[in-house]
């Protein structure tokens, strides 16, 4: 970083010779502080639209600088650094931790389980395979996902013997079984190293194109079920065993990375969970106060129905007795239909055994059959 200083005039001189913009990134500012330095100094800055009418040659008025007594010197900084990222951040880590253990050794030494397992596995494969018996049985427990030629099956074994030694100094966990499961805090990943194929054209009579896959010879070392999708290979400049860091720091980050995912996952879900459970509850107080309204409807047509009845009664009542026609029978109707009256009125509710199967609201029978 250096000091940058400039008077009052050459800072006006700058605003409006280049955008705010470009004068905080080059000064290591925000275009917020240069604009509040303007002010502090009474600096006029171009208005909206100055520099695109400029660009395209159009009439353009600069404001005059403002006169003072007098011209103060403005000190300014310059940053000439780029910001160092995470992934950057996270390999200097991983490189001050492991140091020359990031390196493949030449020989195979101190093999983890799983690399003698696999061996193990590879060697009774072989035997299976000549003496075609497909009934020897191959215990597979620890056996690590590895699908190279022969060639390369030493150097597999190296590989990835250094590569699980540095995943469980870094606290993951190895599980095989010709699956290899890498965990590490509750979050999981699937590893295989393969060799790489090429598709090479058959010279053969038919009409149509066919290929063989043929090894190449390089390494590749894929992450399976994950996004993005992600693998490691031999290069023309650098083999996949100077690639140990770039592994370790680019699971590390996507470790960090998934976890903040879960974390917001889980936030989202309980607010989603959350938002359900109000909805059921304003749904079913929706749902009971409709229901409170139906049998409020339904009771009250009930009382005025037998209200209807009873008037009807006694303009019947009424009649008869001013025609001279109420006789017995009459009198016995009258009765049976104040006593309907009173079965049916809500406030009533007179007991009828005849009635006793019927709903009163519906006035259709009682389902009979109650589960």
């Amino acid at each position: 970083m250096e000091n940058k200083s400039l008077t009052r005039i050459e800072l006006y001189n700058l605003v409006w010779t280049k955008p705010v913009t470009h004068i905080a990134k080059e000064y290591g500012f925000s275009d917020t502080a240069i604009r509040k330095i303007c002010i502090k100094h009474t600096i006029p800055l171009p208005k909206l639209g100055y520099w695109s009418k400029l660009k395209f040659n159009k009439k353009v008025q600069k404001t005059k600088l403002p006169t003072q007594s007098e011209n103060p010197t403005i000190s300014l900084v310059k940053k000439s650094y780029t910001p160092t990222t995470e992934l950057k951040l996270i390999k200097e880590k991983i490189q001050n931790s492991f140091g020359n253990k990031l390196e493949v050794p030449k020989k195979l030494n101190k093999p983890h389980k799983c690399i003698t397992a696999t061996k193990v596995y590879h060697d009774k494969l072989k035997i299976r395979n000549k003496k075609n018996n497909w009934s020897m049985k191959i215990d597979t427990l620890d056996v690590i996902s590895i699908d190279v030629s022969d060639k390369l099956f030493a150097r597999a074994l190296k590989f990835m013997n250094t590569l699980i030694f540095l995943l469980e100094k870094n606290d993951y966990q190895i599980t095989a079984n010709l699956e290899t499961k890498i965990t590490i805090r509750e979050q999981h990943y699937n590893i295989r190293l393969i060799e790489k194929h090429k598709r090479v054209k058959k010279e053969t009579t038919y009409s149509w194109d066919s290929f063989d896959l043929e090894p190449t010879g390089n390494l590749c070392l894929k992450l399976d079920h994950s996004y993005p999708i992600k693998e490691w290979s031999d290069s023309k400049t650098k083999p996949i065993e100077e690639k140990l860091i770039d592994i370790i720091s680019w699971l590390e980050l996507k470790v960090k990375n998934d976890e903040q995912q879960a974390i917001e996952r889980a936030i989202w879900n309980k607010q989603q969970e959350e938002k359900r459970k109000k909805a059921e509850e304003l749904q079913r107080l929706k749902d009971e106060e409709l229901s409170k309204f139906e049998s409020l409807f339904l009771t009250a047509t009930r009382w005025h129905k037998s209200q209807y009845i009873r008037n009807y009664i006694q303009e019947f009542e009424d009649f008869t007795i001013k025609s001279n026609n109420l006789n017995t029978k009459e009198k016995e109707w009258i009765d049976w239909a104040k006593e309907k009256a009173d079965w049916y009125d809500p406030f009533i509710e007179k007991t009828i055994g005849l009635l006793e199967d019927i709903n009163r609201d519906t006035l259709k029978e009682k389902s009979r059959y109650r589960y």
